[in-house]
């Protein structure tokens, strides 16, 4: 059975971003909407910048179905597009910069994007709109005469890889993300009139919209910090810098550093940390942070961001659940004919209801392999979207991640589970994160090789102790200790740089 407490409800009240957030501009004027170490914004100035961008973008053809690029970087100029793109009644598409330009345009072909926000010129780009255009100052300032986008109007654009190479793009309408916009509100007390998000992801990652459209459509602030990578202590910096009570770091970082990072956010005055896009160790994490709430999430980009939260207890598992689905999502644990699964066993995990994106743009075939008829519709008509993760639903309702279906790997004919691997690894001494790889140019051939990052100890060690874990052939015949795991833009273990690591540098390790 699914777990949702809804099916498809309609939601009362604004159902678009642009509601929300005009809503905070009427009623909360005075109070910080944007802040950097540099300046703040209240909502009614914040208000007047996106109204004239959006009433510029709106002549020159922005509109409901029509899409804005943004190769712009994680700051207030950015947030700026973001907000001023919704309010013309487009959806906005985040890029990077710094990504190869002809990956950029190829992007916005495959969008059909015919206009870009930008901050300086550039004749790649199609129909430039330059963020300090002096001559903005000439637009109303107010959101009247602006089209009202309906719920099912793209809000957002984001890429993720494609396994052909080229970037998918998933759109995503109003109605995903203001339905996690008002769980967060209203039932998982992720953001209060009080507080300052602490901005942590890049601009081109999902987590941007959550964070920043969260605390702007409730009347929060949005704690913008420098340009640059943030790593555990700088991110500790902004948040006591800026004044930041809520923020999300990836799993991959709670996991090894959380014992030592929690207390100095607590310190810091942040009351809630969300930490995903990976498993979450959840080892005395609850403990480390004393009375800050951490809350583990998951959800993939084809679904607004996030469906299931889990609050971490002293009682959390080293594999912390994922928790359950927020208000009208509905999560099915299916096996591969698509029939339920009963609790305790593991399926692929199927989501259903609003959240769901609209699919991948200009790619319909990829979108209905992905997107798929809900067989346990209360309504006709309905889509299912299969994440191809793997999972658990407990006794108690909450779902427990198992990796991915494609992390299944062979070796010497043997079907190996990579999650099986790590979870072992991180229970030995000393291993603080693991990754676990196949490398086809491993000295001797074909060998699973372990990435490490903590303390390190004898490989030989190491291996008698997983020998008493796992069968012979799960072993890895090499360690490689590393400072920390890599990780990618979306805060996820890069294994496509650890699969890159010198084969120079692995040591054999008596696997």
């Amino acid at each position: 059975m699914d777990d949702s407490r809804q099916t498809r409800a309609d939601l009362p009240g604004p159902r678009t971003v642009c509601e929300l957030f005009e809503h905070q501009v009427r009623t909360r004027p005075d109070a910080t909407a944007v802040r950097t170490a540099a300046r703040s914004w209240t909502y009614a100035e914040f208000g007047r910048e996106t109204a004239r961008l959006a009433h510029r973008l709106s002549r020159l053809g922005a509109g409901p179905d029509t899409i804005v690029g943004m190769p712009i970087p994680r700051g207030a100029a950015a947030l700026i597009g973001i907000v001023a793109t919704m309010r013309s009644g487009a959806g906005c598409l985040p890029l990077d910069p710094d990504d190869p330009p002809a990956r950029n345009r190829e992007v916005l072909r495959d969008v059909g994007c015919e206009l870009t926000l930008a901050l300086s010129p550039d004749d790649r780009l199609p129909g430039v709109q330059l963020l300090d255009d002096p001559t903005l100052q000439d637009e109303p300032e107010t959101g009247e005469g602006l089209p009202a986008p309906a719920p099912q109007d793209l809000a957002y654009a984001i890429t993720t890889s494609g396994s052909t190479g080229r970037p998918k793009v998933v759109g995503v309408p109003h109605e995903g993300i203001v339905n996690l916009i008002l769980a967060s509100r209203d039932d998982l007390d992720l953001i209060r009139p009080d507080d300052a998000v602490l901005w942590t992801s890049p601009a081109t990652v999902d987590i941007t919209m959550q964070d920043c459209l969260m605390a702007l459509c409730c009347g929060a602030a949005v704690a913008v910090p420098r340009q640059g990578e943030l790593p555990a202590t700088r991110i500790v910096h902004e948040a006591r810098t800026l004044g930041a009570t809520v923020l999300d770091i990836p799993a991959a970082m709670v996991g090894p550093y959380g014992e030592s990072l929690l207390p100095r956010l607590a310190k810091a005055g942040v009351r809630l940390v969300a930490a995903g896009s990976s498993q979450l160790d959840g080892r005395g994490l609850a403990d480390a942070a004393g009375s800050m709430v951490v809350q583990n999430c998951y959800g993939p980009t084809e679904a607004s961001v996030a469906v299931t939260w889990y609050r971490c207890l002293s009682s959390t598992p080293q594999r912390a659940p994922i928790g359950k689905a927020i208000r009208n999502v509905r999560t099915y644990v299916l096996d591969e004919e698509l029939r339920q699964v009963p609790a305790g066993e593991v399926g692929q995990l199927f989501l259903a209801g609003p959240a769901l994106a609209r699919g991948y743009l200009g790619l319909p075939a990829r979108t209905a392999r992905a997107f798929l008829p809900d067989p346990y519709s209360p309504a006709p008509g309905e889509r299912m979207y299969a994440t191809g993760d793997r999972v658990v639903r407990q006794p108690d309702g909450d779902l427990v991640f198992h990796g991915r279906i494609d992390d299944q790997v062979k070796i010497n004919g043997f079907r190996v589970e990579t999650g099986e691997v790590e979870h072992a690894l991180l229970q030995c001494p000393g291993v603080a994160d693991a990754v676990m790889l196949v490398r086809e140019d491993a000295p001797g051939g074909t060998a699973v090789v372990a990435f490490l990052a903590g303390t390190p100890s004898a490989d030989e060690e190491l291996a008698r102790r997983l020998r008493e874990r796992l069968p012979g052939h799960m072993v890895p015949r090499f360690y490689v200790w590393l400072d920390e795991l890599p990780l990618n833009r979306p805060g996820k273990v890069d294994r496509a740089a650890l699969a890159e690591v010198p084969v120079a540098d692995l040591v054999y390790g008596g696997g």
